[in-house]
């Protein structure tokens, strides 16, 4: 009669989701269980002179394949297989006939066969941001938080063109070509009207996400909507 014996089992399952119920399962049963997250834990037994069972996909069970260890390799069901006749292969490598492996081989059966193939997942929707927007009439810039600032007509110009240049910036040379359409916006200087615009903003409650690109123009920083025929919001 051939003496067996219970073996120490590391179990290196991570993409199935199950091994620490395989793993609970085990060590009620009297076996010695490491639940391991990389190849390197396992390997890192072997140097301390453990000689476990491995219990690993077929992915990660390649790294073993030049040590003398008992393998016990699952090898997940194929995408197309139905979901309600889930069909559990695991595969022996290497066995030592004296070590009783029929518990660990029932365990792992009977755990994996809940285990579903992982479908991949369609990404999460990103939320949508909130938008300052410009509406007309009246003329007017809503914040995200629905703060609401009146704007004169060079404002509301000056704003709709940097709405129009959205991730970009509206340069020097583009706001002058615009504004030489217009007698009564040459007369304000760009950074003035800027100026004057930030402390208008911030009587409102309303911090203007407007960045000055030295040398350049301006540029705003934040998302904004498409020009709206009012605004969402008035307070």
């Amino acid at each position: 009669m051939i003496e067996t014996h219970t073996p120490e089992v590391a179990v290196l399952l991570g993409e199935t989701g199950r091994d620490y119920e395989i793993a609970d399962e085990l060590m009620r049963a009297g076996f010695s269980v490491y639940v391991c997250t990389s190849s390197q834990e396992v390997h890192a037994l072997l140097r301390a002179g453990k000689n476990p069972v491995v219990l690993a996909d077929a992915a990660r069970a390649t790294a073993f394949d030049s040590y003398p260890l008992t393998r016990l390799v699952y090898i997940p069901p194929e995408p197309g297989q139905a979901a309600d006749k889930p069909q559990v292969d695991v595969q022996v490598l290497g066995a030592d006939p004296n070590m009783e492996l029929l518990p660990i081989l029932r365990a792992m059966r009977r755990h994996l066969a809940l285990a579903r193939p992982r479908l991949s997942e369609p990404p999460p929707e990103a939320p949508t941001p909130a938008l300052w927007l410009l509406s007309t009439p009246p003329r007017r810039l809503t914040s995200p938080e629905g703060r609401s600032l009146p704007l004169t007509l060079t404002e509301w110009q000056f704003v709709s063109h940097l709405f129009s240049e959205r991730n970009r910036t509206l340069t020097f040379a583009q706001w002058q070509a615009v504004s030489a359409k217009d007698g009564e916006r040459q007369l304000h200087n760009v950074a003035v009207l800027v100026s004057r615009l930030r402390r208008k903003a911030q009587r409102h409650g309303i911090t203007l996400p407007l960045e000055a690109v030295r040398g350049v123009g301006y540029s705003f920083t934040q998302p904004c909507g498409d020009l709206a025929p009012g605004p969402r919001h008035a307070r």
